[in-house]
């Protein structure tokens, strides 16, 4: 009997850590202290797909698949720059892959 109760107790233990952990980023108001505050950001377009910037020397040095796509990070000669990729979509007329690309500095 002792033994049975053993994993209804670990899930409840595991269950109530989880739920103490702390979101990234920090959700709420602003005047949370552990929030930093929004500041606009300067995203400037750039006119090149990503193929052209990485056989122009940059490097990929971040990625991550997005809810449309990867989203991939370049540095090139200490610019950084990072694009949205959108697939070929045969159900839309996209019928080949694009990438959409903005400069961070």
């Amino acid at each position: 009997m002792r033994y049975a109760l053993l994993p209804a107790a670990l899930i409840a233990l595991t269950t109530a850590s989880h739920a103490q952990q702390p979101t990234w980023p920090v959700d709420g108001a602003a005047r949370v202290p552990s929030k930093a505050m929004e500041f606009p950001t300067t995203l400037d377009p750039v006119g090149k797909p990503l193929d052209a910037l990485l056989n122009e020397g940059a490097s990929i040095i971040s990625s991550f698949l997005g809810e449309t796509g990867p989203i991939i990070t370049i540095a090139n000669d200490g610019k950084y720059t990072f694009c949205l990729i959108h697939g070929a979509n045969p159900q839309t007329d996209q019928n080949v892959a694009t990438s959409e690309c903005y400069a961070l500095n």
